[in-house]
C-alpha cells in the first residue's frame, strides 16, 4: 500500500484558512463565471470521495430567471414550513438565518452536451 502525499505545513496551513472561509460565505458576487469555469468546477466536485466511487450528487444549473423564482418561490414555503418547527427563541434564531443566495447569486450558463454524464442537468431548455 502506498502512502499519501506529504502537503507541507503552508498548504495545510492554507486548506484550513480555506475550509474556515468557506463555512462563512454568505455574499455571492453578480458577476458571471469565467468561460468554462462552471465545467472545471463540477469537474474538480466529482473528484470528491464518494461510497463506492458511486458519486451520488447530482448538480443542477438554473439560469432561466422564471426558473430561478420557481425554485426561490419553492425554497421560501419549504423554509415557512421548517420555521413551524421552532418556537421563541429558537425561532428567532431561525428566521435570522440567511439559508439561500438565491436573489443574489448570479446564474452560472452551463449546458449539458451529449457526452457529459446523465446526472448533470440543466434550469434552462438547451
Amino acid at each position: 500500500m502506498t502512502s499519501g502525499p506529504n502537503f507541507p505545513d503552508q498548504f495545510r496551513a492554507g486548506l484550513v484558512e480555506l475550509l474556515l472561509w468557506r463555512r462563512g460565505v454568505r455574499r455571492f458576487r453578480p458577476t458571471p463565471l469565467s468561460e468554462g469555469a462552471l465545467d472545471q468546477l463540477l469537474a474538480l466536485a466529482a473528484l470528491a470521495p464518494s461510497v463506492g466511487l458511486s458519486q451520488p450528487w447530482r448538480f443542477v444549473v438554473v439560469d432561466s430567471p422564471e426558473r430561478r423564482d420557481a425554485v426561490r418561490g419553492c425554497f421560501e414555503r419549504c423554509n415557512a414550513e421548517a420555521l413551524q418547527c421552532f418556537s421563541g427563541e429558537r425561532a428567532a434564531l431561525y428566521a435570522q438565518l440567511k439559508l439561500a443566495g438565491l436573489a443574489e447569486a448570479r446564474p452560472a450558463s452551463w449546458r449539458s452536451s451529449p457526452t457529459a454524464q446523465p446526472a448533470r442537468v440543466t434550469g434552462s431548455a438547451a
